[in-house]
């Protein structure tokens, strides 16, 4: 999309991202006891299910993120790493994260076609990035009064869309699109800055083992999920995540989530919502300031990407993307 005035690009988020600290530093005690190729540096983040360190790879000599699982942690959350580590490595793309090494707690086990791995895969090295998430910038912009300026939401959402195309390519749906999971880093070489799609853990394989396109369980952030995400047994395919990029364009332009007055409702509440309720058009929330025309073509924007029926939205990411970059006064019809 063009503007008729000179605004920020992405180099805007430049001086948040690079203020990031990456970690507090870490006790020399491994976290993978008998793994000495990576020599840990420092902790970025803890939770429930495990730690994830700045480390470096002595044999490669690169820093990478190293994502260690806790011991307990029950079954279905180990296959839900393991799908992250195996889709890391499988897809080449700028926009995701790159994988380069999995293990299992424990040390590793002989191949054997009878083990269930899914239950012992535990750790894994991946591509380390400094930087920060579309959530946070957000959060720091609204504290300072302002939001994020469009020209930069531009290049994020080029980057990300391009990034979803060559997973729907690929013939994997993400299901858990939202801004907490568009990543804003610096190109270690280049340095310049980019953004990068996270969390292949509950993407959808439509060629896996199943192969139905149908998903049995309910999986995804229901603030971002499509209509027919939010109901188990159903089909799914790329265009729940053409819904989820709607719903993240209008939450980054405006600052508010489309069912925000929901946050506190049960959770069937919501789901309905997303099935039947029509939100107020982003240009409600936008700034007095935004011009008419950018502020219509946000509003066509979503309307088209979070149709309730999905033969109504764009139909694939690459059209989403032709459509935001139009200049602006082209209609979307």
């Amino acid at each position: 999309m063009q503007l008729h005035e000179h605004r920020p690009t992405l180099a805007w988020f430049g001086d948040a991202v690079a203020g990031v600290a990456p970690g507090r530093p870490e006790a020399a005690r491994a976290p993978l006891p008998g793994l000495a190729r990576y020599k840990v540096l420092r902790l970025v983040g803890a939770g429930g299910m495990g730690q994830v360190y700045q480390a470096l790879d002595t044999v490669l000599e690169r820093h990478v993120a190293l994502k260690v699982m806790r011991s307990d942690v029950p079954v279905g959350e180990r296959r839900r790493f393991r799908r992250e580590a195996l889709l890391g490595a499988r897809l080449l793309h700028p926009g995701l994260v790159r994988v380069y090494d999995m293990g299992m707690m424990g040390g590793e086990k002989p191949a054997d076609p009878g083990d269930d791995r899914e239950r012992e895969a535990g750790w894994m090295a991946m591509e380390y990035l400094p930087g920060t998430d579309l959530l946070r910038l957000l959060e720091g912009a609204r504290a300072k009064g302002h939001g994020l300026p469009w020209a930069a939401l531009l290049r994020v959402f080029v980057q990300v869309l391009g990034a979803l195309q060559y997973c729907h390519d690929c013939r994997v749906v993400h299901r858990d699109v939202k801004p907490a999971n568009m990543f804003v880093t610096r190109d270690p070489n280049t340095r310049f800055l980019t953004t990068k799609l996270l969390d292949l853990g509950i993407a959808h394989d439509l060629d896996g083992p199943a192969a139905t396109g149908k998903v049995e369980v309910l999986c995804g952030d229901p603030n971002y999920m499509a209509p027919e995400q939010t109901r188990a047994n159903t089909q799914i395919d790329p265009r729940a995540d053409i819904y989820a990029m709607g719903m993240s364009l209008y939450e980054l332009t405006t600052g508010v989530l489309p069912f925000e007055s929901l946050l506190d409702a049960p959770l069937a509440t919501l789901l309905t919502a997303q099935r039947e309720a029509e939100p107020d058009p982003p240009s409600r929330w936008l700034p007095a300031s935004t011009p008419p025309e950018l502020a219509q073509r946000i509003d066509q924007l979503f309307a088209r990407a979070c149709a309730k029926r999905p033969e109504s939205r764009f139909q694939t990411a690459k059209e989403m993307l032709a459509a935001i970059q139009a200049p602006l006064g082209q209609s979307l019809d």
